[in-house]
Order: C-alpha cells, then sequence, then structure tokens
C-alpha cells in the first residue's frame, strides 16, 4: 500500500479521477442551472475552443514525439522547448488578429449561440491554453505531474463553487472568467516551477517541429474534427434546445471517456519510445497487452453507465428525453477506443503523412454521412452520431492495416475484422445498438451488462490480474 501511495503515476491518476468526478457533477448542475438554452450557448463556446485547440501548426504533437525520444539530451529539450514558445507566439498573434477580423467584418459566427457577446474572452482562454499545452507536455516527460495536476484541476473545482452563486447568463459568464483565472494561475505555475530557461530559438528546429508536426497536425486535426464536425453539424441544423440536449448527452459520455484518457495521457511517451526500438515480436506484444486490457476496460465501464443511466436520468427532467442520444454517443466513443495503441505504432514508425491522409478521409466520411442524415433525411438530432459510429468502423480497419503492414504482420481482411471485432466484444455491441435504436426497456441494459461479463470473463479476470500487479508493484506503469 505505502508503494501505491508513493507511486505518482498512481497519484496522478487518483487525482484526475477525482477530478473527472466533480467535472461529472459539474456537468450535471451547469446544465440544470444554464438551462437547454444557455447550456447550448457553453456548448458552442466549448466547441469554438476545442476548435482553436486543434489550430496549432502540429507544434504540441511534433514537440511531444522529440520530446519523448529526445528527453535525455537537456540541450536539446531545451531549444525544442524555445523553439515551440516562439512558435506558438507567432500563433497566438495569428489568433487574435482571425477573430479580431471576424468580429470587425460582421462575419456572424455562430449568431444563433450569441458568441459575438463572448469572443474576447474565449480567445484569451484559448491563447493561454496553447501555452499550458506546452509546458504539460514538457512536465509530463520530466515526470512532474504536481503541477499538471493543478492545470487540469483549478477549473473544474472552482467552476463546482460557481455553480451555487449564480445560474443561467450570470453563471455563463462566471464560468468563462473561472476558466480565464484557471488558465492564468496553471501559467504561473509553471513558469514558477520550470527549470527550463528560454534561449534563442534555431531555424533547424523551428523547421524540423513544423516538418515533422505537419502529418501528426493534419492527422490530430482531422481525427479530432471527425466529432466535432458532427456536433458542428447538429449546431446548425437543429434547433438551440436540440443542441443543448445533445451537448448534454456528449459531455456526460465524454466525461466517462476521459477516466481512461488519464492513464493513455501518461502512457503515450512510453509508448512511443519503447515502440520506436522494438522488434515485430515485442511489438505484437506491447500492442496486445494494452489494446486488450484498455478497450475491453471502456467496454464493460459503458455497459454500466448504460444500465443506471435510465435511472440517473429521472433526477434531472429537463433532459429526460437524452436516454437514446446518449447511449448512441456511448457506442460511438466505445469504437473511438478501437483506434488505441495503433495510432502511437504508427508515430514511432514515423508514418505521420499515413496517420494524415487516414484521418482526412474519415473526417469527409463523417461529414458526407452526417449531413446526409441532418438535411436530407431530415432524422432526429440523436441520429447524426451514427456518421462518427461508421466512420470510426472504417477508420479503426484502416489503421490496423498499415499499423500491421509497418511491421510487417498478416493484415488480410478477416484478420484485420478479428484484430478490430473479435465476437466476445461486437456481439454485445451489434445486439445493445439495435436495443436503443428500437427502445428496448431499462431492464434490457442490465441483461446485457451480465451478458457482456459471461462472454468477457477470462479476459477480465486477466485485467484484474494486470490490476492487481499494479497495485503489488506500483513501478511497472512508473515513467
Amino acid at each position: 500500500m505505502m508503494g501505491i501511495l508513493k507511486n505518482k503515476v498512481i497519484l496522478y491518476i487518483g487525482s484526475r479521477y477525482l477530478t473527472y468526478g466533480i467535472q461529472f457533477i459539474n456537468s450535471l448542475f451547469i446544465a440544470i442551472a444554464l438551462g437547454p438554452t444557455y447550456f447550448a450557448i457553453w456548448g458552442f463556446i466549448n466547441l469554438i475552443l476545442q476548435y482553436i485547440a486543434q489550430f496549432n501548426m502540429g507544434i504540441p504533437y511534433s514537440l511531444n514525439v522529440m520530446l519523448s525520444i529526445n528527453k535525455s539530451d537537456p540541450q536539446k529539450v531545451k531549444v525544442l522547448l524555445s523553439s515551440s514558445f516562439f512558435l506558438y507566439a507567432i500563433l497566438s498573434i495569428a489568433l487574435i488578429v482571425l477573430f479580431s477580423l471576424i468580429s470587425q467584418c460582421n462575419l456572424k459566427l455562430g449568431e444563433k449561440y450569441l458568441f459575438d457577446n463572448y469572443w474576447e474572452i474565449v480567445i484569451s482562454i484559448a491563447v493561454l491554453m496553447h501555452f499550458n499545452t506546452l509546458f504539460t507536455n514538457y512536465f509530463r516527460i520530466e515526470n512532474k505531474l504536481l503541477e499538471i495536476v493543478f492545470y487540469q484541476s483549478i477549473t473544474p473545482i472552482t467552476m463546482l463553487i460557481a455553480i451555487s452563486l449564480s445560474k443561467e447568463e450570470s453563471l455563463l459568464w462566471l464560468l468563462l472568467w473561472l476558466m480565464l483565472i484557471g488558465q492564468c494561475l496553471s501559467l504561473f505555475i509553471y513558469i514558477k516551477n520550470t527549470s527550463w530557461s528560454f534561449i534563442k530559438p534555431q531555424k533547424k528546429w523551428i523547421t524540423t517541429l513544423i516538418r515533422k508536426g505537419f502529418y501528426l497536425f493534419v492527422y490530430n486535426t482531422c481525427f479530432y474534427l471527425i466529432m466535432l464536425s458532427t456536433r458542428t453539424i447538429v449546431s446548425s441544423a437543429y434547433t438551440v434546445e436540440e443542441f443543448g440536449f445533445f451537448t448534454f448527452s456528449f459531455t456526460l459520455a465524454n466525461t466517462i471517456m476521459l477516466l481512461f484518457d488519464s492513464f493513455s495521457f501518461l502512457i503515450y511517451p512510453k509508448t512511443i519510445n519503447r515502440l520506436n526500438s522494438a522488434n515485430k515480436e515485442e511489438t505484437k506484444h506491447i500492442l496486445y497487452i494494452i489494446r486488450s486490457a484498455y478497450i475491453t476496460s471502456v467496454h464493460l465501464v459503458m455497459y454500466i453507465f448504460l444500465s443506471v443511466f435510465p435511472f440517473f436520468i429521472q433526477l434531472f427532467p429537463q433532459y429526460s428525453s437524452t436516454f437514446k442520444s446518449f447511449a448512441l454517443i456511448s457506442m460511438t466513443v466505445i469504437l473511438y477506443t478501437n483506434c488505441f495503441a495503433y495510432s502511437s505504432l504508427l508515430t514511432a514508425k514515423g508514418k505521420e503523412r499515413i496517420l494524415g491522409f487516414l484521418s482526412f478521409i474519415t473526417l469527409l466520411l463523417n461529414m458526407l454521412i452526417a449531413f446526409f442524415i441532418a438535411y436530407v433525411l431530415q432524422l432526429d438530432y440523436e441520429y447524426v452520431i451514427l456518421a462518427t459510429l461508421f466512420a470510426y468502423i472504417i477508420y479503426s480497419i484502416l489503421l490496423s492495416k498499415y499499423s500491421y503492414k509497418s511491421i510487417n504482420m498478416q493484415n488480410d481482411t478477416m484478420q484485420l475484422l478479428k484484430e478490430n471485432f473479435p465476437i466476445r466484444l461486437f456481439l454485445p455491441f451489434i445486439v445493445t445498438l439495435f436495443a436503443i435504436i428500437i427502445e428496448l426497456p431499462w431492464y434490457s441494459y442490465i441483461l446485457l451488462l451480465l451478458f457482456f461479463i459471461v462472454i468477457n470473463y477470462k479476459k477480465l479476470y486477466y485485467i484484474k490480474n494486470i490490476l492487481s500487479q499494479i497495485s503489488k508493484k506500483p513501478s511497472i506503469i512508473n515513467i
């Protein structure tokens, strides 16, 4: 037990789970306090922030990879960070100019969500987020997790307090100011505790960061835009209230997924480092362990939440109609995890161009199907997410194909389907999806959860053993 308490990784993950619990509570009470209309505006603002976060020229992606590979060379680390800081400064100026022009030219960005009232504070938050992302990457490589915990926790904690102080538009403004203050405090803490000092940026490293980051930028941006584009189409094709319902459903489903992102956030640099030098057999072993435990765990947790959500949502009558939306988004998020580890392998093997191409094709496919569902078929808003679900299926198959090809492994169609959709996962998934669409009663999901546990018993027992090993020897997952 003392070994666990002294382990930075486990303490970090524990703090993140606590923070995500707070975020989950925040999501519920913010949704109630704002009401569907202002919650939709809050959702649109966060949508803009996420778009801006992707407008980064690939700097954080290339920096992350290059720091992971060169972390033992202090001089390279220093010049990489300084060059990245310089690029972020240019990027921030470009963002400010761009949104100033949008406002001055009266281009009516997000007009029905009143975005023109909030754009100045939103851009201020976005600029600070960019610089905090740079420091987060550096502190993660240095294994300084307390500062990262502060950055990731300060805003959710203060928001939890703010919920009781106001409501509707005044609460919306309070939340934005708290986000801004949280970003400022985090940047101060990072600067105060860093051992890095700014040196003159070098053209060589600036060029390297941009060149290496370009394809990672295309990959990450297109990949994240898959879900963002779906949300954007819902925001434009449906009413403000319906977008509020969709935002509520997405926020809850995504908060659950964040529980697993804590672990993937920590092991990403280590995974890149190991896959970069691993031989074929080692790579197969790493992929099997990471994907097997991670994906099965996500499936289990999502089925648990689907079982309890019908009871839970009764506590929030304003959003009582959102079960189908939440359930379909949850099933889509499950497929998102199918991509886990494959992208890390291709990145480690220098296949950023392939990653960028695959994510771009998937984004186009998602947008076309989502547009068709929303504007041509004119189905209810909750069905638009099916476009993303289908896009993730195609993407995971293509991703696994090129991943196996990169290490000269068999990658015929049947093998790819077995790897991505083993019967023990696919069967409960497809039955649950059918149950959601035809709106079977609440007890169906409890039966489906039991069904999942029964046919995945051996795999769940294997995961239990892994967790037991970590509890006895926490250094297994030390960075």
